[in-house]
């Protein structure tokens, strides 16, 4: 490479440099938050944190919106991880800023992911130091390397769940649905088993009274005369046996069951008896 070569592509860096370090920024500080509110919201706990976020950015249905829900959640987050890192009042501000200008982006301009992501390197590179400009830059190598990080896997990891965030409309809801349900008549029916209750005090002290007709009396009363004959033959049959009788006929009985166990223990030892035979004709004839 030649010298005229050389100094031209100096001349070029230099340049690009200058055009980098002078570029007009499109915010600086967040202007939802001056540095008294931030330094009164440096030593709240998350959930007044939270609480303030919610009064400021005017998001009032979080509870029920998954839209508001989750843009509350992201500035909240990234306050949080800002007030984490112990940066400044400053440093804060322009953090929030840079998280709502990428978010109007997304909203308002329809950018893509390439050009969001191009202009979050050129945005940073302002606000590091370098070797043309002062030391007074608002964030150091270090810091930066960090931002870079949170927005990575807070902001870009995500922008296609905030694309669609913004682009699908989520607050449609049907209202006018009909649905035939058919209601069970509570009178024709038992009410349910109350909890920890038994069957028996149930249907004696809560289940209401089953209404008979006229030919179910009539057969309940049938039914309940022949058990009153029944247990009056039975009692009969009783009265008219004695001891004696009883123990003849358990005598009886008892004979013929040991009749019938001795005929049965004879037929089986005869039936081993000629299985032990046959064997040991067996044995002599060989």
């Amino acid at each position: 490479m030649s010298v005229r070569e050389r100094s031209s592509s100096r001349e070029t860096s230099q340049t690009d440099n200058l055009q980098l370090s002078e570029m007009k920024m499109p915010f600086s500080q967040w202007e939802r938050l001056d540095h008294d509110q931030l330094n009164m919201m440096l030593d709240l706990p998350v959930d007044q944190v939270h609480s303030q976020f919610k009064d400021l950015l005017e998001f009032k249905n979080h509870q029920t919106c998954v839209k508001d829900a989750a843009l509350l959640d992201y500035f909240v987050s990234g306050f949080c991880w800002a007030r984490e890192m112990n940066f400044t009042c400053q440093q804060i501000s322009f953090i929030m800023a840079l998280l709502q200008h990428l978010l109007y982006n997304i909203k308002n301009n329809q950018t893509s992911f390439s050009d969001n992501f191009k202009v979050f390197p050129e945005i940073m590179k302002v606000r590091r130091p370098s070797a043309e400009t002062d030391t007074s830059a608002l964030f150091d190598a270090d810091q930066i390397r960090s931002i870079t990080h949170y927005f990575r896997i807070s902001v870009f990891q995500h922008y296609r769940l905030y694309e669609c965030l913004f682009s699908q409309q989520r607050q449609k809801q049907l209202f006018t649905t009909e649905k035939c349900i058919e209601v069970v008549n509570p009178v024709d029916f038992v009410s349910p088993l109350e909890e920890g209750m038994s069957a028996d005090v149930f249907f004696q002290h809560v289940a209401p009274p089953c209404v008979q007709t006229p030919e179910q009396c009539i057969q309940d009363s049938h039914e309940q005369n022949g058990e009153e004959v029944e247990c009056e033959e039975s009692e009969e049959d009783q009265t008219g046996f004695s001891v004696e009788d009883v123990r003849e006929m358990l005598e009886e009985t008892t004979r013929e069951m040991l009749a019938q166990l001795q005929a049965d223990f004879t037929e089986k030892l005869r039936a081993h008896e000629e299985t032990y035979t046959s064997r040991l004709e067996r044995l002599q004839k060989v």
